[in-house]
């Protein structure tokens, strides 16, 4: 008898250290001052900070006599993200009274180094115009981009060699520099 009390003891205190393991794990707790509500987490968004700024852009007025300015609104993340907006709101126009000088422009690539915007043009592009809009045109881009202070030259690239004119009439074949 004293050897089946033994069993069963034994049977029992078994049963009890397995039992111990089985448990729920304890939940980890958010650090001291921070709360966390159920289903969301408390790492940090991957949403990369973005810089509000109102910059003005150029275009013509809707009989190609003048450039004329406008107000636009941006959000970048960083300094060259700023100057592909800034280049793409050429083509887009907020007041109707106003006509796109860079009209379907397209590019490789924008690069910003030591002062240095390069802007390397898709040689694509067809820039139907005479003189005074190619005149035109280049001032509006010039206006845009030296807005910003940092930028003290622009280089004008076509399919990464340098262009000697967008249309035949106006030079670019030297980075233009701020008047």
């Amino acid at each position: 008898m004293k050897q089946s009390r033994f069993w069963v003891a034994a049977v029992a205190a078994l049963l009890l250290l397995t039992g111990c393991g089985q448990g729920k794990a304890p939940q980890a707790q958010p650090p001291a001052g921070q709360t966390e509500t159920p289903g969301t987490s408390a790492a940090p968004s991957a949403e990369p900070v973005k810089t509000k700024e109102t910059i003005t852009v150029y275009y013509t007025d809707s009989n190609v006599m003048e450039v004329v300015k406008e107000q636009h609104d941006i959000a970048y993340t960083d300094d060259l993200d700023k100057y592909k907006q800034a280049i793409a709101l050429l083509e887009k126009p907020q007041d109707q009274a106003h006509y796109p000088l860079w009209q379907d422009f397209h590019y490789h690539s924008v690069t910003f180094d030591k002062g240095t915007l390069t802007i390397d043009a898709d040689g694509k592009n067809v820039y139907n115009m005479g003189s005074g809009v190619e005149a035109m045109a280049i001032e509006a881009l010039r206006e845009t981009l030296f807005q910003f202070d940092e930028v003290e030259k622009i280089v004008f690239l076509v399919d990464g060699k340098t262009a000697g004119t967008l249309a035949g009439h106006v030079s670019i074949d030297q980075p233009m520099t701020r008047q």
